[in-house]
């Protein structure tokens, strides 16, 4: 995140925001986090566990990105809206196969929805501010010049 337009830090910080939020939250207390998405305890004994998993993905993902610099942020990017849109598509077919009621899956889905649209609008951003300074130095070469 290293020396980023504003622009594009704030969309990263947001992203690494609700990563490390929702991640430190699930860590601490995996029970309380289940209770807030509407996951019962009871049906779900294995859960703690796996929010546990899922909390030190997340954590150590956000502080990676935090420290990238300009060169390495782009792929960590697009690194994690590969990881979310198959956390979403998981949590889809979980669904689908009866794992999880409507409202469980749903608060899943959304948890990597959280993340996935400011780290997609910075992936995007970054794409356009590349493109751009291709073509301020394509104007600027010596040899566009006749």
């Amino acid at each position: 995140m290293r020396g980023q337009v504003w622009y594009v830090a704030l969309f990263i910080g947001l992203m690494c925001l609700v990563r490390f939020g929702l991640s430190a939250i699930g860590y601490a207390d995996p029970v309380r986090l289940m209770e807030q998405m509407n996951m019962s305890i009871d049906s779900n004994i294995q859960m703690p566990y796996l929010v546990r998993v899922w909390a030190v993905r997340d954590i150590v993902i956000a502080v990676i990105v935090i420290f990238a610099d300009r060169s390495t942020v782009k792929t960590l990017l697009f690194a994690c809206v590969v990881i979310d849109a198959t956390d979403i598509l998981s949590a889809h077919l979980s669904g689908l196969a009866g794992l999880f009621n409507s409202s469980e899956t749903w608060s899943l889905k959304l948890t990597a929805i959280a993340a996935l649209i400011p780290e997609a609008i910075a992936l995007a951003l970054l794409g356009i501010q590349k493109t751009d300074n291709q073509d301020k130095k394509q104007v600027k070469s010596p040899e566009t010049v006749s």
